[in-house]
């Protein structure tokens, strides 16, 4: 999907999108308690979804009140912080000052029930250097209530997983 800013958001060729959304609900049987596992998985996916598509494609960082709880608490190789949304809106500023994201490609996606997983590349343009630059992700989100809560992360810069 496009935005105004020219970035992209979309699904990577493996089929993420009918993939996930397969994985969501497929199968629910009436009285199993599994159309509400595979309502829960579809809900968390989409507020994935969205952070990425809002926050990093369109750099709307208001769109932290919708989609992060305050705090969150998150995990990468800095080790486990948590952060106000306030403090995440500094930091993804910041990040937004380093690079622009011309396009971020979902290369794969799952959930089940408040667990989402996913590896996405992202594409844009070192503003220090000025040349094309791809980051690969790997993630795994911890949704509650309607918004995201935890994360683990690991990136890598030069990767594209795309290719």
């Amino acid at each position: 999907m496009d935005d105004e800013s020219g970035g992209r958001l979309e699904a990577g060729a493996d089929g993420a999108s009918e993939q996930a959304e397969s994985s969501a609900g497929a199968g629910g049987q009436a009285g199993t308690g599994r159309d509400d596992a595979g309502s829960a998985s579809a809900a968390a996916e989409s507020v994935v979804r969205a952070y990425w598509d809002r926050v990093w494609l369109q750099r709307d960082l208001d769109a932290l009140e919708d989609l992060v709880a305050d705090p969150l608490v998150r995990h990468t190789n800095e080790g486990t912080q948590s952060l106000t949304r306030q403090e995440l809106r500094r930091r993804l500023a910041g990040a937004f000052e380093a690079v622009r994201a011309c396009e971020v490609s979902l290369d794969a996606i799952t959930a089940d029930g408040a667990m989402v997983w996913l590896r996405l590349t992202l594409r844009g343009v070192s503003l220090a250097s000025a040349a094309p630059m791809s980051l690969a992700w790997l993630a795994q989100y911890r949704v509650e209530h309607g918004r995201i809560a935890e994360l683990w992360a690991l990136h890598q810069v030069g990767v594209d997983w795309t290719r």
